[in-house]
């Protein structure tokens, strides 16, 4: 079957691309190797220089605010459950406009096209904090010149659509996981209140990021279904995250993921939403290792610069030196020395 999976996959496809691809289809796709796998890979190739060209979308983020949180989710480093072990996170409250804002310069100088504002915690409900990120956004907007985004957990309808005439054009909000997965990995929200929140961007008219976490103790089928669940919101950017797991975590001993797993999830999520931005994000650097470059050839085309949350990202140059070495281009703002 191996022999053939590609052709039939691609068959379905391009007869109807809005089609739900079988999960004993999609399933195989895990066992494959050499030159089946290669052929897979350049079906997910194509599909993305399809939708997307050959352009390779950057984005940064700032932890405008970090320190435990009173969620429990199982892979942060600043859930509730971490803090009982690990008292070595610093705690910070959040930046002010001015420090968030001078954060975006330095993304746009390191060649980010999009810049995320990430705050730890349930949510931002507090209104003089709302402020703050508003005014952020809206001289971003206006003076840096980078797309503005931000990550600030549940939120309501009305809060969002404040921050979206504020000028913020994308929320991010991701699932993690599927919903039968979910109560393995937090136990303080539901599934269904991430749901909600991505429903809610949606409705105040917000470009949605939403994407998930591979290698937290899930199935391959609980990814197909990720993936499936993701297609269903219909989100216009999917992070795919991989475990670097976090010392004092439920998850810190968590089996590594290998670089071939985490290629052929790529290339699942690219075969399941062919037309959206599939980002290789959080942890690409820990279990991609030497197969970094081959993300953008399984399917993804877009890629987190610089650091992460609590953990290093790599330099931004090495980055910019991978896409040209694969014949690929920016989607980028002008790389300058303008903010120093």
């Amino acid at each position: 079957m191996n022999d053939n999976l590609t052709s039939q996959i691609r068959k379905l496809i391009y007869n109807n691309e809005t089609a739900e691809l079988p999960d004993d289809l999609l399933l195989p796709v895990y066992e494959l190797s050499g030159a089946p796998l290669l052929e897979l890979f350049s079906l997910s190739l194509e599909l993305k220089e399809k939708y997307t060209g050959k352009k390779i979308n950057f984005c940064s983020i700032v932890s405008a605010k970090t320190g435990i949180c009173s969620e429990d989710c199982a892979f942060c480093g600043q859930s509730a459950v971490a803090g009982k072990k690990e008292k070595k996170i610093k705690v910070n409250p959040l930046m002010s406009a001015a420090e968030i804002v001078e954060a975006a310069k330095i993304a746009k100088n390191n060649g980010a096209n999009e810049f995320s504002i990430v705050t730890s915690g349930t949510s931002v409900n507090d209104e003089k904090e709302l402020n703050v990120i508003a005014e952020a956004i809206r001289t971003i907007k206006s003076e840096v010149g980078i797309v503005p985004c931000a990550s600030l957990g549940l939120m309501k309808y009305d809060q969002l659509l404040f921050l979206k005439n504020s000028g913020l054009e994308i929320f991010h909000h991701n699932i993690e996981t599927n919903g039968e997965y979910f109560p393995n990995i937090c136990s303080t929200h539901s599934f269904e209140d991430n749901l909600a929140t991505v429903r809610a961007a949606k409705k105040a008219g917000l470009k949605v990021c939403s994407g998930v976490i591979i290698g937290m103790g899930e199935s391959k089928l609980d990814r197909i279904k990720m993936a499936k669940e993701i297609k269903r919101l219909g989100v216009d950017n999917i992070p795919v995250n991989f475990l670097n797991p976090i010392k004092g975590t439920p998850l810190e001993n968590n089996e590594p993921l290998t670089p071939m797993e985490c290629l052929k999830t790529l290339a699942i999520f690219r075969l399941v939403n062919p037309a959206k931005n599939i980002l290789a994000q959080g942890g690409r650097e820990y279990n991609l290792r030497q197969l970094q470059p081959l993300a953008l050839m399984a399917g993804a085309n877009g890629m987190l610069l610089g650091n992460y949350l609590l953990t290093s990202g790599r330099n931004p140059d090495l980055d910019f030196e991978l896409i040209n070495d694969l014949g690929f281009e920016p989607n980028e703002i002008n790389r300058s020395n303008q903010y120093t």
